[in-house]
C-alpha cells in the first residue's frame, strides 16, 4: 500500500498552474491597464504559481492603485535590482506579445484562480496526511 501511494506522489511533483495564462493576463494588463479592473475581483498577486509573475502583478497593482500606467516601461524600476537569471524589462515586452481580449483575459483569471484553490487544497491535504501520520489517533480525537 505504501508503495503505491508514492508512485502516485511522484507523478504529482508538480503543482497545478498554467503559466501561459499567468504570462496572457500579465500580458494583457500591461497592453491595456483598464482590463485591470475586471481581473483584480478574480485573483491577487497570491494567486500566481510563479513568484515572478506574483511579483510582476503586485508591482502592477501598485502603479494602478496609485493612479499611474503600468507597462513594461513604468515597470522597469520596479525590477533594476532583481538578481534573476531572467532580464524582467525585456520579459515584461515579450509576454505583451501573449495580450488576449478582456473576456479571454478574465476566462484566463479564472484559471489562475483554479489551479491556486487545487494548489492549496493539495498543500491542505499533505498536511492533514502527514499530521495523521504523525500524531497518535487518541491523542487528535481526545479520546
Amino acid at each position: 500500500m505504501e508503495n503505491n501511494l508514492s508512485i502516485v506522489k511522484d507523478k504529482f511533483k508538480e503543482l497545478p498552474n498554467n503559466i501561459e495564462a499567468e504570462q496572457s493576463v500579465i500580458g494583457s494588463i500591461l497592453v491595456t491597464n483598464e482590463i485591470f479592473d475586471e481581473i483584480n475581483i478574480i485573483i491577487s498577486s497570491i494567486n500566481f504559481y510563479d513568484p515572478m509573475h506574483q511579483k510582476i502583478f503586485a508591482a502592477i497593482e501598485n502603479l494602478i492603485y496609485k493612479g499611474m500606467l503600468a507597462n513594461p516601461i513604468t515597470l522597469k524600476n520596479y525590477f533594476e535590482d532583481e538578481k534573476d537569471d531572467l532580464n524582467i524589462p525585456e520579459y515584461l515586452v515579450k509576454i505583451t506579445k501573449f495580450s488576449t481580449s478582456t473576456r479571454q483575459a478574465t476566462e484566463y483569471s479564472r484559471i489562475i484562480y483554479d489551479m491556486f484553490v487545487r494548489r492549496e487544497l493539495i498543500k491542505i491535504s499533505e498536511q492533514t496526511i502527514d499530521t495523521a501520520k504523525l500524531n497518535d489517533l487518541n491523542k487528535t480525537l481526545g479520546l
